[in-house]
């Protein structure tokens, strides 16, 4: 799982190279809205069940892993980064930014089993941990591009990506970032894709 993630200064100057094209407003592309990223259901930690598309990506500003709770190395200590990231977004959480943390174990990570592991990393406003059935879970992290190259590798769940994905949907922005990097240089390649005031 280690040789998944990158870690120190180094990512920090290629963040930039893993930010992904833009697209203008206006023109449709073929890998956005529901028919590529789907409206499965998906069961949260709040005992919620949503569609995917519609409740939790559109017309929002997103940023999605993939993690499942038994791994006991790399994906705590990304949740308690991303829990920083969280903490430095502050009151915009649950506003104009969320969080989809999503199991690669669904058939294990019930929503009570992840309600106990967001309480543990302290889990907030407008972040939502994901289970829901293994196909369907399956066909979100191909959508969602969290698919390796090598056959053997991607299906190796030690080795999955180690990435967020960050999207400034109705805008098809989209950038990745390393789930292990400084908050601060997460938080910055967030903003890449929101469109501040000057």
């Amino acid at each position: 799982m280690q040789r998944r993630i990158f870690i120190g200064g180094a990512v920090a100057a290629t963040v930039a190279g893993v930010t992904a094209a833009t697209a203008a407003p206006t023109e449709p592309l073929h890998q956005s809205g529901p028919g590529w990223f789907t409206n499965v259901e998906v069961q949260a930690h709040d005992g919620k069940t949503y569609r995917f598309y519609d409740d939790l990506m559109k017309d929002k500003i997103v940023l999605v892993n993939f993690f499942y709770t038994d791994c006991d190395l790399v994906c705590p200590l990304a949740t308690e980064n991303l829990a920083y990231v969280h903490e430095l977004f502050g009151a915009r959480m649950g506003k104009d930014i969320f969080m989809l943390s999503i199991s690669l174990q669904p058939a294990r990570d019930t929503p009570a089993k992840l309600a106990a592991y967001a309480e543990r990393f302290g889990v907030g406003a407008g972040w939502l941990m994901l289970t829901g059935q293994p196909d369907n879970i399956e066909l979100l992290r191909r959508r969602l591009g969290f698919v390796d190259s090598d056959p053997v590798t991607d299906a190796d769940l030690e080795q999955h990506l180690g990435t967020v994905r960050i999207g400034n949907v109705p805008k098809n922005r989209w950038a990745m970032s390393p789930s292990l990097l400084n908050p601060t240089a997460i938080v910055r390649t967030v903003k890449r894709v929101i469109p501040e005031p000057a």
